[in-house]
């Protein structure tokens, strides 16, 4: 049985969110060790950012969870411009295969989106 949408979605998620909150993590680290006069506020937004990434990740580790799906992040295979997740839905074996441009283009778009919620309050 073929997992739905909403089931790869889940597995795309799972997969992005940690990956844009690791680079976020480092940006504020990065800010915070600089001269920057402004380094107090964005290591502010970066950290209320954060706060919001895991709390959705935390929400998909639930939904994962519902839908009886593991993700197997730690075996991840790189194939060229590629990366594949295994994961077991269902009991089936399956690999989520996902282009390297694909997440580079997904991180900023996530990371817009979180930066604008906190900016719009």
């Amino acid at each position: 049985m073929n997992p739905t949408k909403e089931e790869l979605d889940l597995i795309r998620e799972y997969i992005l969110l940690p990956i844009v909150i690791s680079i976020v993590n480092k940006n504020r680290t990065e800010t915070m060790q600089s001269t920057a006069t402004l380094r107090s506020l964005y290591a502010a937004v970066a950290s209320i950012v954060m706060t919001r990434m895991r709390a959705d990740l935390a929400a998909v580790r639930q939904e994962l969870r519902t839908h009886n799906i593991s993700v197997m992040d730690t075996q991840e295979n790189r194939d060229g411009d590629s990366v594949h997740y295994p994961y077991v839905l269902r009991g089936q074996r399956g690999n989520f295969t996902i282009q390297r441009d694909a997440v580079k283009a997904e991180i900023g778009r996530r990371l817009n989106r979180y930066i604008m919620e906190v900016i719009r309050g």
